[in-house]
């Protein structure tokens, strides 16, 4: 695999480059954090599910515990578990359940945690009004449990458990509970939330790193090995993704096909070592020029290569195809066997299309493919796009292109 860093594998992942950079504050750069969150719900479902079935499981345990052995139920507070707890935590779980949908159970979450917690504080404070010993241990289990068990990252917890610490210090004061016994729950509070806060970020750093690491892995497999850019297979995949993400949305996307002139005669007249270091400066080119987060670049097969561009524009797609052609040419790479040019030289297809239902990303290949053709017919070193063909294309209808 090449060294170079311009293109390297590993260095120019966006996995790598944040591990990098670092996360200090728990949070990655662009479609990294939306990605790592989507993944680690969906991942963690299960438990999560049974971590909230758990927490249901307490509340009932602590309703029948406060009836059958305490003999008392919270006095004015006690409908509380009622209307608000009982029935946030069965919403909550109902929403693990609706599929694909991460960022609701997210936003349901944040806004009922807190609600939750609030209600469980006013149950301790008017548990010693209405009868019942102290509960106050509730709510330093309570606070652990937001921490770790239901779902919330790390600043919506720690948001949550500050909204229960003042809530608990300004009710206290309202019930007329002694100075120095608040003085001292409240520490204790507090304490129990550093700890907690301190254990959570610690994990939460782990399980972000062991992502990045795992996906930069995952990333080095699909990579090809002599140039770093990615292989045939992730190429495959991630079009077809992105052709059916593409028919959803209705979103503009375009297809560079870059093909070395003259390749075979360049092998031949200066060996393939020389050829294997040609592919790899191409490469670096593009891995240079494709810069926007959602580029893609991969290696096609011999001296070809796909730039796949989503959400873009036919000027966007068109100036790329343009700064390829005059990377490659600034390289000064002789080739004395090229018919067109002292210096190896590419030439650029470029399809820009509207992904539609019915059509396939097999003739998105095939339109790119079409103008590599109409590109090299035209003379080679050039760029020429096509789009409006795409509505009359046929697939499978191939020119057989000279050389």
């Amino acid at each position: 695999m090449t060294t170079d860093p311009r293109i390297d594998p590993v260095r120019s992942s966006p996995a790598a480059e944040q591990l990098q950079r670092g996360f200090p504050w728990l949070r990655f750069e662009g479609q990294l954090e939306t990605q790592f969150r989507r993944e680690q719900y969906e991942h963690g479902l299960v438990h999560l599910r049974l971590n909230i079935v758990l927490a249901l499981g307490l509340v009932l345990a602590f309703i029948a515990m406060d009836r059958l052995v305490l003999a008392a139920s919270a006095g004015h507070v006690a409908w509380l578990r009622y209307a608000v707890i009982l029935p946030s935590l069965v919403l909550c779980l109902a929403v693990t359940f609706i599929p694909h949908r991460w960022h609701l159970f997210q936003w349901v979450v944040n806004v009922l945690a807190p609600l939750v917690l609030v209600a469980i504080v006013a149950q301790v404070l008017g548990a010693p009004a209405s009868g019942s010993a102290t509960i106050f241990p509730v709510l330093v289990l309570v606070t652990i449990f937001i921490y770790f068990l239901v779902g919330l990252s790390f600043y919506g917890a720690v948001r949550t458990n500050l909204i229960g610490l003042a809530a608990f210090v300004i009710g206290a004061a309202m019930v007329d509970i002694p100075a120095e016994q608040t003085s001292y729950q409240a520490m204790v509070l507090f304490f129990g939330n550093l700890v907690g806060a301190t254990v959570a970020y610690n994990l939460q750093n782990a399980r972000r790193t062991g992502w990045l690491e795992a996906m930069m892995l995952a990333e080095m497999a699909e990579r090809d090995g002599l140039t770093g850019t990615y292989n045939r297979r992730r190429l495959d995949g991630h079009l077809r993704r992105a052709w059916q993400q593409g028919i959803r949305e209705q979103c503009p996307m375009a297809l560079l096909m870059i093909d070395i002139d003259f390749f075979k005669a360049y092998n031949d007249r200066y060996g393939h070592q020389a050829g294997d270091e040609a592919l790899k400066a191409v490469a670096g080119v593009l891995a240079r020029a494709a810069r926007r987060p959602l580029d893609f670049v991969a290696r096609y097969g011999g001296e070809e290569f796909l730039v796949v561009l989503y959400d873009t524009t036919r000027e966007y797609a068109a100036e790329l195809a343009k700064k390829t052609l005059e990377g490659v040419a600034d390289l000064r790479i002789p080739h004395a066997a090229s018919s067109i040019s002292r210096v190896l030289t590419v030439s650029v297809g470029v399809a820009c299309v509207v992904p539609v239902s019915g059509r396939s990303a097999d003739g998105f290949v095939q339109l790119a493919d079409e103008a590599l053709y109409a590109a090299k017919n035209t003379g080679r070193n050039c760029v020429h796009v096509m789009e409006s063909e795409y509505a009359q294309l046929r697939t499978g209808s191939f020119r057989v292109a000279n050389g």
